[in-house]
């Protein structure tokens, strides 16, 4: 039935009418619909996220095969940078070790020098000898007075107080004194080791 209301509208009653009849499933369907476009959406972002993963990956890709490129292009400069590194370790480690032996080589003649000034009156060399690291002398010593055993403490004390002398020498010392005759004099003979740098 069909109802016409021809009144104006503030002369209208205010009685409620009854809602049409809600037709079976609407709501559903606008939460099915709803849930669709939800899916539908999500889907669309995890494909545009992959492509995005895909297209960041090749230019990766890329980039890295570039850089793989302009390696591969100096692999002759850095074979002959490695051979001149080599080169030059070889020439500065022969360069240090000139230079060490020049600095630590001993210089015989100032130390024989020395000996011979330091030599007391009555005091005389017989040997010398340095065979590697190793110094060995021996020599006499004669006194009037008796006193050859001071001599050669003295000449010893005189060459060890001398540091341009003793510089070269982990150690000097006196290994022996024996006493002897040659005509109507006493005679000590003596012998000083050390070991050298």
């Amino acid at each position: 039935m069909i109802e016409i209301n021809l009144l104006p509208e503030e002369l209208r009653s205010k009685v409620a009418r009854p809602d049409r009849p809600v037709s079976a499933g609407g709501p559903v369907k606008r939460g099915v619909k709803l849930l669709t476009l939800i899916i539908s959406l999500g889907l669309a972002l995890l494909v545009v996220t992959h492509i995005f993963i895909v297209f960041l990956d090749m230019g990766r890709s890329m980039r890295l095969n570039a850089l793989k490129g302009k390696w591969e292009k100096a692999l002759p400069q850095r074979k002959a940078l490695e051979e001149f590194n080599t080169g030059h370790s070889l020439l500065l480690g022969d360069s240090q070790s000139m230079q060490r032996l020049l600095t630590e080589r001993i210089i015989w003649s100032e130390k024989l020098n020395r000996i011979s000034l330091s030599l007391p009156e009555g005091v005389w060399l017989e040997y010398l000898s340095v065979s590697g690291k190793e110094f060995y002398l021996r020599g006499k010593a004669v006194s009037a007075e008796k006193k050859e055993v001071s001599l050669i403490r003295d000449f010893i004390d005189e060459i060890k107080g001398k540091p341009g002398f003793i510089k070269n020498f982990n150690s000097l010392e006196l290994t022996s004194i024996q006493k002897g005759v040659i005509g109507a004099y006493e005679v000590a003979d003596f012998s000083l080791t050390g070991s050298l740098r």
